[in-house]
């Protein structure tokens, strides 16, 4: 059974929240979208910070795959105190986790869900929400996803860490709703 299909469950999980429904409706203020960016760039940087200090049998993330500078450059555009902008529970739990809990050989596992959604499904989500979207913007794709697809294992370790990256977007979700709707 393919990877996809493997995490399939808590994939459309995702899809399904309120907050995605949000970002699919076109009506996202720049306030809302602000916040998930803020959100999104914490855990980035997490990860990204993570990639810096990895053992060398692990390959490196290719410049143009990063975001955290296209995300500080969306979150410039859209508010003037990018300081102000709350960081939500979920994602100190994910930026815990991903900074000192999470073995090196499943990072990849978080590549797959957040870097490879942002190059696929993000596209579509660029076209709906405020501002330039810089965060769905990537210099050669199809490279990108190649070297993503590469890095890709169906073992039930990489798989369950695949869903555990869902649960922790599906979470922030739930953060974002309940922020929004008291």
């Amino acid at each position: 059974m393919s990877l996809k299909k493997l995490t399939q469950s808590k994939h459309s999980g995702a899809e399904r929240s309120w907050f995605a429904s949000l970002m699919m409706s076109g009506t996202i203020t720049n306030e809302q979208y602000a916040i998930y960016l803020k959100q999104q760039f914490e855990c980035y940087k997490a990860l990204e910070n993570r990639f810096k200090n990895i053992n060398k049998s692990i390959p490196n993330l290719p410049k143009n795959l990063k975001r955290t500078n296209p995300i500080i450059s969306d979150l410039k555009e859209l508010c003037s105190n990018i300081d102000a902008i709350p960081i939500f529970d979920s994602t100190k739990k994910y930026i815990n986790y991903i900074s000192s809990k999470c073995k090196e050989e499943l990072l990849y596992a978080h590549i797959y869900v957040r870097y490879l959604g942002d190059l696929k499904g993000g596209q579509i989500i660029a076209k709906k929400i405020p501002g330039s979207g810089e965060y769905y913007k990537f210099d050669n794709p199809k490279e990108l996803e190649s070297f993503i697809r590469g890095q890709l294992s169906e073992d039930d370790n990489f798989v369950q860490e695949c869903n555990q990256c869902f649960d922790s977007a599906i979470n922030l979700f739930k953060d974002l709703e309940s922020y929004f709707t008291k």
